[in-house]
C-alpha cells in the first residue's frame, strides 16, 4: 500500500464510522482524483470559452447601432 498521498494514509487510518460504509481502495482514490482534476479543468475551460462569447457578443452589440439591423429587419 502506498502511502505518499497525506489524505489517503490519513484516510486509511481512520475508524470507518457507518455501519456498512467501506473505505475507498488506493486505486480508488487516484481515480476519483483524477476525475475531480479533470472535472476542475473542464470547468475552467467552459467557463473561458463562455466568456469568449460574451466578449465577441458584446462587440457585435457596440458595433450595431440597433438591433433591427443586427437582424436585418
Amino acid at each position: 500500500m502506498n502511502y505518499s498521498f497525506d489524505y489517503y494514509s490519513l484516510h486509511m487510518k481512520t475508524p470507518i464510522s457507518a455501519p456498512n460504509s467501506q473505505r475507498e481502495t488506493e486505486i480508488e482514490y487516484i481515480f476519483r482524483v483524477a476525475r475531480e482534476k479533470a472535472a476542475a479543468e473542464k470547468a475552467e475551460r467552459r467557463r473561458i470559452q463562455i466568456a469568449l462569447i460574451k466578449e465577441s457578443l458584446m462587440s457585435v452589440f457596440k458595433r450595431t447601432p440597433s438591433l433591427q439591423f443586427l437582424f436585418g429587419h
